[in-house]
């Protein structure tokens, strides 16, 4: 008891408006500091007393105590926080030595509330792998001192930390990314985002529907690739993509730190985001819902007719360092969920987005052959076999995008997938054979557990 008192006295002297109450973090407790001046809150250790002349000390209850099964993969810092009487706090802060030495979680997920991470916080734990939000401008020295599992760290852009931060920490890679997927925490920090040359104000970029409704429960992970460094570029995909996350958020009520956005992926970048997913499911226990939008090229295996997606930085005809649909489906089908949704604005038959050929000398275009969804997935393609996905210029979108878009504000959101997959079938088969003079035939395919039900899925 005393080491809580001593805690609490010198987080009240933090702010004089502020107070402490208690969240608890799968089965452990933390002090969560308020601050009503601005309505923020900083999370602390509860059982960790920070002593200056002997620090960092060994705690003796360092481990998530309630756990039945063990290790856990997945800690998501909490970003809100509701006090006993019923006013909402911001969590701007992981305080000094909050997680140190939290000895059985491979991975925090730090939601882009956070502005500040304090000194120690993760001191002596047993991270594996870490991503700092764009939104944090401060942190505090021996952050991740002797973290000795500690092996990939990413750190926004531009952050300027100090030498110590991981010293003591072994075979650790340290990169510096402009955290696109955290839209609302770079411009916070006056970060804007490129034009897109085909971007345009459609019908479906204006007055998107605005809900009410928070789905804290759906993820989602949009790729939206169009600079390829080696191939053509794909008209319209970084309007796809944006357009479509402001339609998550809006209209879906999908949570900002909840939706990773991420434009002209490499494929380490496309495998991140896709980790990141496997780590949320199984933070949650068979609860999440799963959204994946993809638009940009495709690939295929002109050997055996396979389907690869293209980063940005491979050749069209690299299917060693494509990332394979086979794999993409194996990978999802094993994740414990509510359900997956995959959306994929791209053809795989090595066409354009519209006319022409990736790879020049293939001349022809390959008749892709359709995996099977897996899990609990349902598939929106825009195109089939040898067909090629066209984009609808006019409206600076993909074609099977722009209808997709067009749904959701229609139905402001609540369509049901039988709806919605019908609609997008007809329309774009239709404006394809009027604008395009080709046939471009979306397609819909659920995973066997899902056969019977998936027209009543929808995505709210």
């Amino acid at each position: 008891m005393k080491k809580t008192v001593l805690l609490l006295l010198m987080a009240v002297g933090m702010h004089t408006s502020s107070y402490a109450q208690q969240i608890e973090i799968l089965g452990t407790m933390f002090d969560i500091v308020l601050n009503d001046d601005d309505m923020t809150a900083a999370i602390r250790n509860k059982d960790y007393r920070v002593d200056e002349d002997k620090f960092p000390m060994y705690a003796q209850k360092k481990k998530f105590a309630n756990l039945t099964e063990g290790r856990v993969k997945t800690v998501m810092v909490p970003a809100k926080y509701t006090a006993d009487d019923g006013r909402e706090y911001t969590i701007t802060t992981i305080g000094r030595a909050a997680f140190a030495g939290i000895t059985n979680v491979d991975y925090f997920v730090i939601p882009n509330t956070i502005t500040s991470i304090e000194d120690y916080a993760f001191f002596r734990s047993s991270v594996e792998t870490i991503v700092i939000p764009a939104s944090v401008t401060q942190m505090g020295n021996r952050v991740f001192g002797w973290c000795t599992k500690l092996r990939n760290l990413t750190l926004p852009l531009g952050m300027t930390v100090s030498p110590d931060l991981y010293s003591e920490s072994k075979k650790i890679t340290v990169k510096y990314e402009l955290d696109a997927n955290l839209a609302g925490a770079v411009a916070a920090r006056n970060k804007t985002e490129e034009p897109s040359a085909y971007a345009s104000t459609s019908d479906v970029d204006v007055d998107i529907p605005t809900m009410n409704a928070s789905n804290t429960e759906t993820f989602a992970v949009i790729i939206a690739n169009e600079n390829y460094k080696k191939v053509s570029k794909v008209p319209c995909a970084q309007n796809d993509g944006r357009t479509f996350r402001r339609y998550c958020e809006n209209t879906l009520g999908i949570p900002a730190e909840n939706i990773h956005y991420v434009e002209d992926a490499s494929l380490g970048a496309m495998t991140a985001e896709l980790n990141w997913v496997a780590r949320v499911a199984n933070a949650y226990e068979g609860e999440a819902k799963i959204i994946i939008y993809y638009a940009g090229h495709g690939i295929p295996n002109e050997k055996d007719g396979a389907g690869y997606l293209l980063p940005v930085d491979v050749a069209g005809n690299d299917i060693s360092a494509a990332y394979s649909l086979t794999n993409l489906y194996e990978a999802l089908g094993k994740l414990n969920v509510r359900d997956i949704t995959l959306f994929m604005d791209a053809c795989f038959s090595g066409s354009k987005r519209g006319d022409g050929m990736l790879v020049a000398a293939r001349g022809v275009a390959i008749k892709v052959k359709p995996e099977n969804p897996l899990g609990k997935m349902v598939v929106f393609s825009a195109a089939q076999g040898d067909e090629t996905a066209y984009p609808y210029a006019e409206k600076g979108h993909g074609l099977f995008t722009y209808y997709l878009l067009k749904k959701l504000k229609e139905t402001k959101g609540d369509v049901d997938y039988g709806t919605l997959a019908e609609y997008i079938r007809k329309e774009v088969m239709r404006k394809s054979a009027v604008v395009n003079n080709k046939s471009q035939t979306p397609s819909i395919s659920a995973s066997s557990v899902l056969i019977d039900s998936w027209k009543q899925l929808k995505l709210k």
